[in-house]
Order: structure tokens, then C-alpha cells, then sequence
């Protein structure tokens, strides 16, 4: 226990799930009232919160919300899920080939690639496949945030790979476009 209590001291911040969900609630409220129901304007949001944290840079968040809307378009039968899928899949080499991105980015970039569902049909040729409205790279930036709180930029990018984990199961319960 003392150890614990040295910790905390030190860090500054305790652990407090319930505490963390309730805040995740209320901001995910603000964000969306703010929004009006913009999707694009949450993830925005979102991908705000991260900047200021300085976690991603303005760039970053910029081709954040690229991808985003690639999959969004896609989600929602718009574009072609497989030209989506290659796209953002081009985007994301970029950045990760860039050795410049911040681990913030490449995790929530990612998400929204592997938002992507690709496999093969009954003859062999490949499907791609992504939920109407993907979670994978929105709940990567909140699990970023949320993260960051916690760990640093450490904690963020954890953060960000378990929400986009976490958004990939999301996915997974809903429906899909070909």
C-alpha cells in the first residue's frame, strides 16, 4: 500500500476506472452536442484534443481526418470500400515510412486502416469489407486521450491501440459494406 501511495504521489494521478468512464461519458456529450451529430466534426474534435496535448501535429491531425473520412465515405457505401481500403492503406505507409510521425498517429492511422476488413469470397478473390460507421480510429483517438491522462505519451499510445481494439469489436457486432 505505501508503494501505491508513493506512486500516486509521484505520478501525481490515481487510476480511477469508474472516474475515467464517467469523464469519457461527459466529454463524449460535449463533443457530440457541440457536433450536432457531425461525425466528421467529432472526430475533429477528437483529433483536437490530441494536438493540444501534443501528441500529433497539425499535419498529423489533418491526415487523421483524411482517413477518417475515407472510411466514413466508404462505411456508408459513397466510395468503393476496396479503392478506400488501398487508399488509406497508401496514407498510412507514408506516414509510418515518414519517420517523423508521432506514435499517437501511426496507432490511431492504424485503426482506421485496419477498420478495414479484407477476405477472401467463395472463389477465392479478395472483399473488402468496413462497418457502415467504423469505430476503429474514433474510439483509437478517445483511447488516446484517455491514455495520455494516465501515461504520457506512452499511456496515449497504448491508450490508442486498445480503443482501436476496442472500436475493432465494435465494428465487428454491426453491419458491413462491400
Amino acid at each position: 500500500m505505501k508503494m501505491e501511495q508513493e506512486h500516486e504521489h509521484e505520478h501525481g494521478r490515481l487510476l480511477d476506472v469508474a472516474g475515467l468512464m464517467h469523464a469519457a461519458r461527459a466529454e463524449a456529450r460535449r463533443v457530440m452536442e457541440a457536433s450536432k451529430g457531425d461525425l466528421v466534426s467529432d472526430h475533429e474534435a477528437v483529433l483536437d484534443r490530441l494536438q493540444t496535448a501534443e501528441l500529433i501535429d497539425g499535419e498529423e491531425a489533418r491526415t487523421l481526418l483524411d482517413l477518417y473520412r475515407i472510411g466514413l465515405e466508404a462505411g456508408e457505401g459513397k466510395a468503393d470500400a476496396q479503392r478506400a481500403y488501398f487508399e488509406s492503406r497508401g496514407i498510412y505507409d507514408r506516414l509510418a515510412a515518414s519517420g517523423t510521425a508521432s506514435p499517437v498517429a501511426l496507432v490511431v492511422a492504424s485503426a482506421a486502416v485496419g477498420s478495414f476488413e479484407v477476405a477472401p469470397r467463395d472463389d477465392g478473390s479478395p472483399t473488402v469489407t468496413i462497418a457502415r460507421q467504423s469505430y476503429g480510429s474514433s474510439l483509437a483517438g478517445i483511447g488516446a486521450g484517455i491514455g495520455a491522462l494516465i501515461g504520457g505519451p506512452v499511456g496515449g499510445t497504448l491508450g490508442g491501440a486498445i480503443g482501436g481494439l476496442l472500436g475493432g469489436i465494435v465494428d465487428e457486432k454491426k453491419d458491413k459494406k462491400k
